[in-house]
């Protein structure tokens, strides 16, 4: 894009919000419905009668309209992103940026409800700290590898523009 200024941070801004969304999509759908390991206040309130399932249940569901928003908000974002001619499409960078949502989801999610408030644990029982500390793990890990596929894509964008314009100086049809 001669002359064009390149913004990657819409598309980011949108990757990270997707993230976040799916992040949590993926945790409640797993976690909290499928292996049923816990829901959003089973450390607090057990779900071992109907009133306290229903509870749960209502939790779970604020859990999901967040992330659903989340979600929501990053399409919004990418969207937008898509009408402007100066920010670049790189799937480097889109899937970084999901990655550090996620990544963030995780780390954000089990530092405050599994380690802060207490609310539940990624598998309750014996070896919960394990599961707690490999959820943050994994959080890092996402957050680690999305920012290296960022990073990568902006070092190689500027290397880009730097050989355009050093073969820009050295071509010799220009000088014709």
């Amino acid at each position: 894009m001669a002359g064009t200024s390149r913004h990657q941070g819409a598309i980011i801004s949108a990757g990270v919000l997707l993230g976040t969304g799916l992040g949590g999509f993926f945790d409640g759908i797993l976690l909290h419905q499928l292996l049923q390991w816990h829901n959003m206040l089973s450390s607090r309130l057990p779900p071992t009668d109907l009133v306290s399932m229903k509870v749960n249940m209502f939790w779970d569901g604020l859990f999901h309209a967040f992330t659903w928003l989340t979600t929501v908000i990053g399409l919004g974002l990418l969207w937008r992103a898509g009408g402007r001619p100066e920010v670049p499409w790189s799937t480097r960078t889109f899937v970084g940026s999901l990655a550090i949502g996620w990544g963030a989801f995780n780390l954000v999610e089990g530092l405050i409800d599994h380690h802060l408030l207490g609310i539940h644990h990624v598998h309750p029982g014996a070896g919960q700290l394990a599961w707690d500390v490999g959820f943050l793990m994994f959080g890092a890990l996402l957050v680690s590898v999305g920012w290296g596929l960022v990073r990568g894509e902006r070092r190689r964008d500027t290397q880009g523009k730097g050989r355009a314009a050093r073969a820009k100086v050295h071509t010799p049809i220009e000088t014709i």
